[in-house]
């Protein structure tokens, strides 16, 4: 499959919203764990296990959710660009 370099994450068929309510998300969720990501590196504290309890369900849910969105943007250069120019 070849990699489609003019497909965005912001890429939307609608043409009025540059971000889909997927998108929206997915950024949102990658922005948390990078932000997660930096405190434990530069801080030694993982706020999701300081907001949720440490291996508690929920933090489960969160990080599982971070790691979907980041597969989802990996994937995104590979869709198939259908939006109309």
């Amino acid at each position: 499959m070849p990699l489609n370099t003019d497909l965005s994450p912001f890429a939307s068929n609608a043409g009025t919203n540059p971000l889909s309510t997927v998108n929206w998300i997915a950024w949102a969720l990658v922005i948390i764990g990078a932000i997660n990501w930096g405190f434990v590196g530069i801080l030694g504290i993982d706020l999701v296990a300081t907001i949720f309890g440490p291996m508690s369900m929920l933090s489960r849910i969160v990080y599982v959710l971070v790691g979907v969105a980041g597969l989802y943007f990996l994937s995104v250069p590979f869709q198939e660009h259908t939006a109309k120019r």
